[in-house]
Parts: structure tokens; C-alpha cells; sequence
């Protein structure tokens, strides 16, 4: 009876092994299975799992840079690292640890990312479709790159909101970018204020020196008040010889004062053929309650008063 129980025993120990052998070379061959298929795509997927990296192609450690999955995986735990914050794209910050399975559940089941190659040194854009795998707690990601698309998208945008003459803004820009600002000043109180210049007797130099050198006049004016301004200003030609600034968290003083200092600068300035060039300037601050059109009524005023009382000078309303 003993000797049979030891039988037994040898015989569940040897089926045991048995099968974790095949599990093993089973879960090996899987493994390279799926590493294989994985590598013969020229697009970029990734394996991932409980918020952490399972597996990874060639053509994405090419990508970021890496020899093997190895040196990956022990200086990146999640891929969202890589994501760089942007307009319209998703970022690390956006969903945290769980992006993967909160996008999965999405009905796009996809986002768009941004992030710096290693090879080139360039942002490419893609399109990550997230598939949950069947059997399994895995995803699939795959990485579509879409940054010929992007970059013509953003060329037009580009395009319909820059004046094509002078590079600044247009008012297709301010029109979207004010909705925004009047949201924010609303919400959270902030002040922002608006100024209006005109360039003065502007037909009377595309008249004498025409319409080429009126042009040019409109570049060197537009380049000269861009460097003034700081970089979060909004910069826009308004049409013909007007332009148009806004600028947040700025008070009705500041902006007066800025207004007088960008008229000085524009007076002392020696512009190529024409040379002596004055503006005048409106300026006006958002109120509580103002609405689009009652900023820019008020600036306008403000302006013609400027012009009415003898140009190159600043009335605030």
C-alpha cells in the first residue's frame, strides 16, 4: 500500500513537472510569438498592463532611444512620461496612472499625444488606439504616426489666423482668443485691456511713396511694436493701418502707459523710406458684464478722440 502511495506520489510529481515544462517552453514560444509579430510592424506598440510596460517593438526603441527593453523599462514605468502638454493633445497629467483603461472605455478608444523623437529630434504627433486583448488583463497600444497630418492641419490653421503681410495675428485669431480672455476675467476677476493704433495720414504715404512702400511701412511698424510687447500679449492687425493689442492681467494705467511708450518708440524710429511715422492709440479696460462689442466700441471712441484731438497720442476711455 505504501509502495503504491509513493507511485502515486512519483506519478502526480512527474505529471506536475510535465506540464510546468510545457507551460514554460509554451509560455516562452508565446512570448517570442508575440515579440516577432510585434517587430515586423513599422508602427509603434507596446504591451502594457496594470499601468506598466509588458513589452515594446523595435520600431518603438528606436524611437525613444533604447538597445533593448531592458535599459527601457528600468529608467520608464509608464509611457505617458513621453506625452508633452499641448493643445488638443493628451498629456501625462491628463487621466494619471489609469489613462490607458479610462481611454479604453472611451468611444474613440484613442487619443491624441505628442512626444520628441530620439532618432531625428523632432515632435511627432500620433494617434494611439488603446485594444483591450482578449484572455487577458493586457492592452494593446498602438502608436499611428500622424504628424504629416498635424503639421499641414496646423499650417492652415496658421494661415487663416495670420495676416499674411506683416506675420502678426488677424482678427479671426482675436475674435476666437477674446472669447477665451472675457471667460477668464469673468471667472476668476482678472483684468485685461485692449489698445487700438491707427497709423496717422497712412494714405497720404501710400499716395506719395505707394502702395509698396505703405506695405513696408506696415512690416516695420508691425515687427517694431512685437518686440515691445511680452510674449503672452495677443498682436493683431485689425485691418489696414490699425492694430491691435490685448493684454491680460493688465490694468487701464498699465496699458495706458505701455500705449505711450510704443507711440514713443514708433516716433523716434527711422523707418526706411518714409521715415517719420506717428500712430494714435485708444486704450480701454475690460469691465464687469462688457461683452465683445462694447470693449471694442469703447476703444474706438477712444481712438477717434486721439485722432480728433491731433493724432500721435493716447486717450484712455
Amino acid at each position: 500500500m505504501g509502495e503504491m502511495s509513493n507511485l502515486v506520489i512519483i506519478a502526480f510529481g512527474i505529471l506536475f513537472f510535465s506540464w510546468l515544462l510545457f507551460y514554460l517552453i509554451f509560455s516562452k514560444r508565446h512570448k517570442l510569438f508575440v515579440k516577432s509579430f510585434l517587430d515586423s510592424n513599422n508602427n509603434i506598440l507596446i504591451v502594457y498592463s496594470k499601468h506598466s510596460i509588458i513589452m515594446i517593438n523595435q520600431a518603438g526603441l528606436d524611437f525613444f532611444g533604447y538597445n533593448t527593453f531592458k535599459e527601457f523599462r528600468d529608467e520608464h514605468s509608464c509611457i505617458s512620461n513621453f506625452f508633452l502638454e499641448e493643445d488638443d493633445c493628451y498629456d501625462k497629467y491628463t487621466d494619471g496612472k489609469k489613462w490607458v483603461e479610462k481611454i479604453e472605455k472611451t468611444k474613440s478608444k484613442s487619443v491624441k499625444v505628442k512626444i520628441l523623437s530620439k532618432i531625428d529630434k523632432l515632435y511627432h504627433y500620433f494617434d494611439i488606439k488603446v485594444s483591450k486583448m482578449k484572455f487577458s488583463n493586457q492592452y494593446l497600444l498602438t502608436f499611428n504616426n500622424i504628424s504629416k497630418i498635424e503639421n499641414e492641419r496646423q499650417e492652415i490653421e496658421r494661415l487663416l489666423e495670420y495676416d499674411p503681410l506683416t506675420q502678426v495675428y488677424n482678427r479671426v485669431k482675436i475674435n476666437k482668443v477674446f472669447k477665451e480672455i472675457i471667460y477668464a476675467a469673468n471667472g476668476q476677476q482678472n483684468s485685461f485691456s485692449v489698445i487700438l493704433l491707427d497709423i496717422d495720414f497712412f494714405k497720404k504715404i501710400n499716395d506719395t511713396y505707394g502702395h509698396n512702400v505703405g506695405d513696408k511701412v506696415l512690416i516695420e511698424l508691425a515687427r517694431l511694436v512685437k518686440m515691445i510687447l511680452r510674449k503672452e500679449d495677443v498682436f493683431a492687425r485689425w485691418g489696414g493701418e490699425e492694430f491691435l493689442i490685448m493684454s491680460e492681467k493688465t490694468s487701464l494705467q498699465s496699458a495706458q502707459m505701455l500705449a505711450e511708450y510704443i507711440r514713443r518708440e514708433i516716433e523716434r524710429f527711422s523707418f526706411d523710406v518714409v521715415k517719420d511715422v506717428t500712430c494714435s492709440f485708444g486704450v480701454t479696460e475690460f469691465q464687469v458684464g462688457d461683452t465683445q462689442h462694447k470693449i471694442f466700441e469703447r476703444v474706438d471712441l477712444a481712438l477717434y478722440e486721439a485722432k480728433e484731438n491731433g493724432r500721435n497720442q493716447v486717450v484712455a476711455k
